[in-house]
């Protein structure tokens, strides 16, 4: 059972390995279906696994053994220990690491000493050829990222962070890799399915990002910074179907960055050089958009808006529009309307051609929270109406959020919306809050249905001027309810059908 365990740990099989309250490892292992497993590290008779099996089994031991490579240990040499009671003396654990170089020269086992460059070769050399096994998912990544974190787990905090972070980039580039095999039919499902396994793994990159603080860092952590920042320079960023957002994986490094003089004075000179290039037609792979988008990041974290967004003007919107969307996004939080505005305008403008962008949707969001935060600025309204029909959920919610009734009403009465196609629980809130908003909509109803013409027509209207009946009862209205009625009976007076359904719905006698 060890052995055939040993065999799972060894080919990738367990997907992930989890520590939950100090005395329960956690564990999911693809077998015949994927298996979860529990490891009892208090009492381990207590341990379970799904599979049919009882008592111990197979997926328990590669749990077992990849908790020990999580942890920073050598499975072969665990398993080694269990099966004969020492380490083979001829396993590779037994003896002193050693890892090839491309020169050639054999150096020793990855430490903090260790050049930055190597980490990222020795990344290749045991895990360069995972993204093979992704045809359908990406969970062998999960596994080489935890065999990566596994090598620095027992390093200086401050280095084992820039480690880790080496290590996510790694992941998310064969992620890329088993992405661009894709087929053009099937890209779009597996963009949503991988994109969902990489984002706990961007996620933590963000974090680990932001932990870093340039005035405190050691040589060796600024030279690890620096072969980040050159990992970026040598990957084609303007590359079209990427899976992930480059840019901002950039732009997260370069925010913890900015205030160093030296470094940005570098980062700026490099950009502007690939930016010439691009203008001369040399070098445009790099040039095309990265280049402008960068500049611009840089001068809008130095606090120079205007310039910045005059850069992003020069390149295709499409490619650019969700920087300028993270930038609005951090003025809006901000508070600061007076930049916000100039963003704002900016996507609108881009927006007005291209209206399918992904930015769509951030900038209708922040229109609305710059209407509550701003009430007194008409120009957050303006923009959410000047993208009708486009913007009718999200300016039809917004108007309910603010309780702007009247407008909510007019919105519906303007596309036709009628009370029975509005969610039941709306129309119960509204007939509590604003029940004279509700009239009119009614009565745009109740005047289609009779328009209809046959019987079915006008048992709809019987039906809705029933509602209708009871919110003018409730707020008292009876009378102006008797008016409506007397109305209604008078200009449709010829059509007998309709008297008759008035008056078995009794709304006649």
């Amino acid at each position: 059972m060890l052995e055939r365990g040993f065999d799972y740990y060894r080919r990738e099989k367990v997907l992930s390995v989890q520590v939950m309250e100090g005395s329960s490892i956690y564990g999911a292992v693809k077998g015949t279906v994927i298996y979860a497993v529990t490891l009892d590290t208090d009492d381990f008779g207590f341990s379970t696994c799904t599979c049919p099996n009882t008592g111990y089994c197979k997926h328990m031991a590669a749990v077992f053994y990849a908790y020990y490579s999580y942890a920073g240990r050598s499975a072969d040499e665990i398993h080694n220990r269990m099966l004969y009671g020492h380490a083979l003396m001829d396993s590779p654990e037994s003896k002193p690491a050693e890892v090839e170089t491309s020169g050639g020269i054999a150096v020793a086992a990855l430490g903090t000493e260790t050049a930055p460059q190597q980490w990222m070769e020795e990344m290749d050399r045991k895990h360069g050829e995972v993204w093979r096994q992704c045809r359908h998912s990406l969970h062998p990544l999960q596994a080489v990222l935890l065999n990566i974190k596994a090598v620095s787990k027992a390093w200086d905090d401050r280095l084992r962070r820039l480690h880790w972070i080496h290590g996510i980039i790694f992941v998310l580039e064969q992620a890329e890799r088993a992405y661009s095999i894709t087929d053009t039919y099937s890209r779009y499902y597996y963009e949503m399915a991988f994109a969902r396994m990489t984002e706990p793994w961007i996620s933590q990159y963000y974090e680990l990002v932001a932990e870093l603080v340039p005035a405190e860092m050691t040589a060796p952590e600024r030279t690890a910074v620096d072969h980040l920042i050159g990992m970026f320079h040598e990957r084609d960023m303007d590359r079209e179907h990427q899976l992930h957002r480059w840019e901002s994986l950039y732009f997260s490094l370069w925010g913890r960055l900015v205030k160093d003089e030296a470094w940005t004075r570098a980062e700026v000179d490099w950009l502007r050089s690939k930016l010439e290039s691009a203008d001369t037609g040399v070098g445009l792979g790099t040039g095309g958009f990265f280049a402008p988008m960068a500049l611009a990041f840089l001068d809008f974290e130095d606090g120079r808006d205007e310039e910045a967004i005059a850069l992003l003007s020069k390149t295709v919107f499409n490619r650019t529009a969700l920087l300028a969307c993270d930038c609005a996004l951090q003025r809006l939080e901000e508070r600061d309307y007076r930049k916000l505005e100039g963003w704002i305008g900016y996507l609108y403008g881009g927006l007005t051609i291209e209206r399918k962008s992904k930015a769509f949707g951030p900038f209708l969001s922040m229109c609305r929270l710059a209407d509550i935060q701003q009430p007194d600025n008409p120009k957050w309204q303006q923009y959410l109406v000047s993208f009708l029909p486009h913007s009718y959920s999200a300016l039809s919610e917004h108007w309910l959020d603010r309780k702007q009734f009247e407008q909510w009403a007019d919105l519906q009465l303007l596309f036709g919306i009628e009370p029975d196609e509005m969610d039941v629980q709306l129309i119960r809130e509204m007939s509590r809050l604003a029940p004279t908003a509700l009239y009119p909509l009614y009565h745009q109803a109740i005047d289609g249905a009779i328009r209809s013409r046959n019987r079915q027509g006008y048992r709809q209207a019987v039906k809705l001027m029933k509602k209708l009946e009871k919110l003018y009862k409730a707020e008292k209205q009876a009378d102006r309810w008797n008016r409506y009625v007397d109305g209604i009976v008078r200009k449709h007076g010829r059509l007998r059908a309709l008297q008759e359904e008035l008056w078995r719905g009794k709304i006649i006698t």
